[in-house]
């Protein structure tokens, strides 16, 4: 099965750099993106194991239902990247700063590989 990815970022440079890396590593992932969760709001209630999600630490803290959808995702065994530090996550996550590098990208998507410049939680 194919790697999948939501971006739930609503700095479009921020988003734009995120995908790119993305579809440079993974040319051959599916790759969702929108500002909000009512942009892929579809896309997170169905993901599943396959998927890695990107959130806006601020949106995810400032947002209960895309902090209900992430934990349901995370649940399901999908891995969730914060970007930026936020409060309230009581599951697995990996936590990337602002700004971020591509090999800091590239990094929190191994779940199995862990890097004193991230923050892992849970």
């Amino acid at each position: 099965m194919a790697q999948s990815f939501i971006i739930v970022e609503p700095d479009p440079i921020v988003c734009m750099d995120v995908q790119g890396i993305l579809l440079t590593r993974y040319p051959q992932g599916d790759i969702i993106v929108g500002a909000s969760l009512s942009d892929v709001g579809p896309a997170i209630h169905i993901c599943g194991a396959e998927t890695t999600l990107f959130i806006k630490g601020t949106l995810f803290a400032d947002d209960d239902k895309l902090q209900h959808a992430t934990r349901t995702a995370a649940a399901r065994g999908g891995q969730v990247v914060m970007i930026g530090h936020t409060g309230g996550v009581d599951f697995a996550a990996v936590f990337v700063e602002l700004p971020f590098t591509t090999e800091m990208v590239l990094a929190a998507l191994d779940r199995n590989a862990p890097d004193s410049t991230l923050d892992p939680v849970g």
